[in-house]
């Protein structure tokens, strides 16, 4: 069996406070809304940098995958070398969503899985329990092919070694009752409840919120970046390039060379030119 893999958060800050999620597992992302989405996209732009596969079924049939774009532009990525490793699908009702869950763990059993399952390591299945709240089914049909649909999310994390990263909101119309939100707590090996912090002040303009990560019981405010900025933390590893002189410059006494041809001579004498 192989080794649990770390998987950033998609936020440095993030990072630095709470223990990465690890795969194989699946993770619930309980929100009031939608406020973890921009984080959920950096941990996708990270990967799809990487060269891996992405999965990610929209549950909400609201997902829009522009916002990546200018993720994947900050990372040094070619957008459509980059986007052919995410693969996105959408169920537009709850069979469909259910038997789409059941052909992507179909794959991740096989004995010849394809690239897009044994090279990926994170699917999102976005707004989840929507499709399976259709007024057209019948309570009780629905809460079943739920409960069937989330262990077939648990099958096909370990099978596949990937993070399953749930994602549902308390407070979208109609509000998520009691027992399906029990439901997705039962079926998830940890989760990270997104909601309002005690205080109300500002950070530099910036929407805070806070994290509770269950399964250590800690707690951060974060300060959520908008759609397209990046902070300094994410730079922090980063090694810059250094251009080194191997001969050092002779000293120019004259004040006839101009300083612009000083800085020339410099430059010839640097590694590399």
């Amino acid at each position: 069996m192989s080794r649990p893999t770390s998987i950033s958060w998609g936020d440095s800050a993030i990072d630095l406070v709470l223990p990465k999620p690890k795969a194989p597992s699946v993770l619930l992302i309980d929100q009031d809304r939608k406020e973890f989405q921009g984080a959920l996209l950096r941990m996708v732009a990270n990967d799809l940098s990487e060269s891996r596969p992405v999965h990610w079924i929209d549950g909400g049939m609201a997902f829009d995958p522009s916002p990546l774009l200018p993720l994947l532009r900050i990372r040094g990525c070619k957008n459509r070398q980059a986007l052919s490793n995410f693969h996105i699908c959408r169920g537009f009702t709850a069979h469909q969503t259910a038997s789409i869950i059941q052909r992507l763990s179909n794959e991740a059993k096989s004995k010849d899985s394809p690239n897009r399952m044994i090279e990926g390591r994170i699917i999102v299945i976005s707004q989840i329990p929507r499709m399976f709240m259709d007024t057209q089914l019948k309570k009780s049909e629905g809460r079943s092919l739920l409960k069937a649909t989330l262990q077939r999310c648990r099958d096909i994390s370990k099978d596949s070694n990937s993070l399953v990263i749930l994602t549902s909101s308390r407070n979208s119309s109609p509000p998520l009752s009691k027992d399906i939100r029990e439901i997705l707590r039962q079926f998830a090996d940890d989760i990270l409840r997104v909601g309002e912090p005690l205080s109300k002040k500002s950070n530099r303009g910036l929407a805070r919120k806070r994290l509770h990560l269950l399964s250590l019981d800690r707690e951060m405010i974060w300060a959520q970046l908008p759609f397209g900025q990046t902070s300094l933390l994410e730079f922090r590893h980063i090694q810059t390039s250094r251009l080194d002189c191997l001969i050092e410059p002779a000293a120019t006494t004259s004040s006839f060379q101009p300083k612009g041809d000083s800085m020339e001579v410099a430059a010839r004498t640097a590694s590399g030119v």
